[in-house]
This record gives structure tokens, sequence and C-alpha cells, in this order.
């Protein structure tokens, strides 16, 4: 390795943002480099409405309702509505997110079967 590549892969190192330093650290103490990525936090409001959860979905507001029927969504009651949690209705979206399985056969199967 000659003086000048060192040189650049210093200033390389020494321009990087903390979190691709800390990863040089792990590497270079022999640690795993990657680590998980940080979850992130659902976008919007916890609780939304039918129709709202219909959008999220790509569905029908009548599947949502036939969700619920189901069991595979749970009912909060306020004031007087309807709403679902944002978490379930992603959780739908996201089964990988419970157990590794494939995405569009779970969510097919999930609305196939209440559709029915």
């Amino acid at each position: 390795m000659n003086g000048s590549n060192s040189n650049e892969r210093m200033l390389r190192f020494l321009q990087a943002t903390p979190e691709q330093q800390a990863a040089i650290d792990r590497i270079l103490e022999g640690r795993l480099a990657l680590q998980p990525p940080a979850p992130e936090a659902s976008k919007g409001p916890l609780l939304m409405m039918i129709k709202d959860a219909a959008v999220l979905l790509g569905v029908h507001r009548a599947t949502i309702w036939r969700l619920l029927r189901a069991g595979r969504l749970e009912p909060v009651e306020l004031l007087g509505s309807v709403r679902v949690r944002r978490a379930d209705v992603e959780a739908l979206a996201c089964p990988l997110a419970q157990e590794i399985r494939s995405p569009k056969t779970e969510i097919r199967g999930q609305l196939e079967g209440v559709a029915r």
C-alpha cells in the first residue's frame, strides 16, 4: 500500500459520518459490521378510520369490515365510531415483521379467505 493511497483512505475515514465511523470501528475490532436498522416509527395517527385503512391497503372499505368480522383486525370503538390500529393494518401488509413468509402469498390468502 503506498503513502498516497493510505492518506486518501484516512481522509475518507475522517469525512465519514459518525455511523460510518462506528461501523469501521466494529470491523477493525472484529465485530459484525452490519447492525440491524432501527425500527422506523409509524407515520400517521395511531388509530385510523375504516376508509383510511382501506386506502392504505389498497382495498375497498367493505374488505376492511370483512377483516374486522373475521377477527383479522381488532376494532377500537371511540366516541361512537369504529377505528383500527395503524400497527394492525400495517401488520397485514407486512407479515415479515411477525415471521418470515412470502408477503404476497400471505396477504392474498388473508384477503381471499375473508372475501368469500
